[in-house]
């Protein structure tokens, strides 16, 4: 039983289907793509491209059909950047919510 999003990016709109439920290795890349990137010495800041090299292992790994307009996953565009950052971390925010389940118990 899988579930389709929307995209939020108007450059590649349409939507992407993505596993519902997760396997183990599916599970693993999104908890290590909730990790924060290691600093380097004297770094204030990420930039997005290395919060993004994390999530999009599971991204990849997750994403059972992309049906996005102008779009192709391999390999994966890494610009323009705030398009392409955008669109990793909307489908990982919803693998996230699949990972985590339902937050309410449904009332019988």
């Amino acid at each position: 039983m899988s579930k389709q999003i929307t995209s939020p990016v108007s450059r590649w709109a349409g939507t992407v289907t993505i596993s519902d439920p997760l396997t183990l290795p599916q599970v693993q890349l999104i908890e290590a793509g909730s990790q924060k990137p290691e600093r380097r010495e004297g770094e204030k800041t990420f930039w997005l491209s290395e919060i993004d090299e994390l999530k999009l292992p599971a991204v990849l790994a997750c994403v059972e059909k992309w049906e996005l307009e102008n779009f192709t996953a391999d390999p994966f565009p890494a610009s323009p950047r705030a398009d392409s950052h955008i669109l990793i971390d909307f489908i990982f925010t919803a693998l996230v919510g699949v990972y985590l389940g339902e937050a309410t118990i449904p009332k019988e």
